[in-house]
C-alpha cells in the first residue's frame, strides 16, 4: 500500500497539495472537508472547465497573524477561495449556487475569485466583497452585481 502524502488524490481532479495552507510556517497543514470536495467536483462538472484553488486551508497561526479568526471557514477545513478557468466570476456563482453543499458563497471583487464554504449553518449565506466591505445579496441589489 503507498504511504500517504500531501500529492496524493482525495478526488478526481483535486489532491491533497491544492488546499494546503500557503503561509509557509506550518509545514504544508491541511484539513480539508470530502464535503467541499465533492461540491468542487459538481461545481467542475458544471462549468466543464479547471478550478483553481486559490485558498484552502488555513492554519490558525496564519488566521490569527492577518485576524480573519471569528467564523473563519477556511481555519475548520471546510472553505476554499477559487477562480474557474473560462468562467466568469458572476457565471460560477450561479453555478455555485445550484450545488446544494455550498451553503455559503461569497463573490469577492477585490481579490477576483468566489469563496465557497460547507458550513453547517441552517440558512445559506451569500455575500459580495467590494471595496473591502462585505454586502449581503438580496433580491434587491442582485441584479447590481450581474447575479
Amino acid at each position: 500500500m503507498a504511504k500517504w502524502n500531501r500529492s496524493h488524490k482525495i478526488s478526481e481532479h483535486f489532491s491533497k497539495r491544492d488546499f494546503v495552507c500557503k503561509c509557509g510556517q506550518c509545514n504544508d497543514a491541511v484539513r480539508i472537508s470530502l464535503g467541499l470536495v465533492g461540491g468542487l467536483e459538481l461545481l467542475r462538472m458544471k462549468a466543464k472547465n479547471r478550478i483553481n484553488i486559490l485558498k484552502g486551508y488555513e492554519c490558525p497561526d496564519s488566521a490569527e497573524k492577518a485576524r480573519r479568526v471569528k467564523r473563519n471557514f477556511h481555519v475548520q477545513g471546510v472553505a476554499a477561495d477559487i477562480t474557474v478557468d473560462n468562467v466568469s466570476l458572476e457565471e460560477a456563482f450561479k453555478m455555485a449556487e445550484e450545488i446544494p453543499e455550498f451553503n455559503g458563497i461569497g463573490l469577492n471583487l477585490d481579490h477576483n475569485c468566489l469563496h465557497v464554504d460547507t458550513r453547517k449553518d441552517k440558512k445559506r449565506s451569500i455575500w459580495v466583497v467590494q471595496r473591502d466591505i462585505t454586502i449581503d445579496v438580496t433580491d434587491e441589489n442582485r441584479a447590481m452585481y450581474q447575479l
